[in-house]
């Protein structure tokens, strides 16, 4: 039972830190950035970021990158007659004015990390420099969580 609180306490800690940063460049605030980490042998995971513009005009999201990987790739999902589709956004992502968006599991938005030098382990920093179109660079840390964060599992009933 004590090393089940200690594990529950690392967790609800590196969720708190995730959480806790907020990052900010002009008008842009990217906030909850987070990563999953990797089973073993894996090079492929996933960004998860809430960017919003509270600027009086739109912004764009062209790229984002990291030296801790190959690639990051901007893409869009979408389900259309039960088919899963993932559509590379070489424009990147419109953020608009007064708005946010949200780069989570489920989302129709994904930030894929590919190539990565090392596995990523539960409470590891990823640094990434998001580039955005009028506001500039913002460096930012994806706190890495436990596989698993953040999927939502449905019985089928």
């Amino acid at each position: 039972m004590r090393s089940f609180a200690v594990v529950l306490w690392v967790c609800v800690g590196v969720v708190a830190t995730a959480a806790a940063e907020t990052y900010r460049v002009g008008p842009i605030e990217v906030a909850e950035t987070w990563a999953r980490a990797t089973p073993s042998g894996a090079s492929v995971t996933a960004g998860y970021m809430r960017i919003t513009n509270h600027g009086p005009a739109p912004d764009r999201l062209l790229a984002i990158r990291m030296d801790a990987a190959l690639a990051v790739d901007l893409l869009e999902l979408s389900l259309a007659d039960n088919v899963m589709r993932l559509r590379s956004l070489g424009r990147g992502v419109e953020i608009a004015a007064g708005r946010t968006v949200e780069f989570r599991p489920g989302a129709p938005w994904q930030a894929v990390v590919s190539g990565l030098s090392a596995p990523l382990r539960p409470g590891d920093r990823l640094p990434a420099t998001l580039v955005f179109e009028q506001a500039g660079d913002v460096t930012v840390d994806l706190v890495v969580q436990p596989i698993g964060t953040g999927l939502r599992w449905s019985s089928g009933g």
